[in-house]
């Protein structure tokens, strides 16, 4: 009678090593479904982070133009200062320089 014991004892082993590879099976699957949700989640995050590097880099971008659009337009405002200071500066030199000419070619009583 050894033989069912024999037969029972393989039995037993081979239904052990079924339930071990079907552990295994859903192991691997759960991890996969991990691995995948996790990468998933990443890509998420990722594209958050661009999403907002995006907006800053565009809002940057505005206020430098801003900014520089202003300064342009303080320069203009400053060089047509200048250049009316230096018309009226011309014109005053020219009156004296005018003057001058006239009283000396002119035939004055001395």
């Amino acid at each position: 009678m050894p033989v069912p014991d024999a037969n029972r004892t393989v039995a037993d082993a081979i239904d052990r090593v079924l339930e071990a590879e079907h552990a295994a099976a859903e192991a691997i699957a759960t991890a996969e479904a991990s691995a995948r949700a996790a990468t998933d989640a990443a890509r998420e995050e990722h594209r958050r982070i661009l999403e907002r590097s995006r907006a800053r880099i565009s809002r940057l971008h505005e206020l430098a133009t801003a900014r520089l659009a202003t300064r342009l337009a303080q320069l203009d405002q400053n060089v047509a200062a200048a250049t009316r200071a230096a018309c009226i500066s011309q014109d005053a030199t020219d009156e004296v320089l005018a003057v001058v000419a006239e009283r000396l070619t002119s035939e004055a009583p001395t």
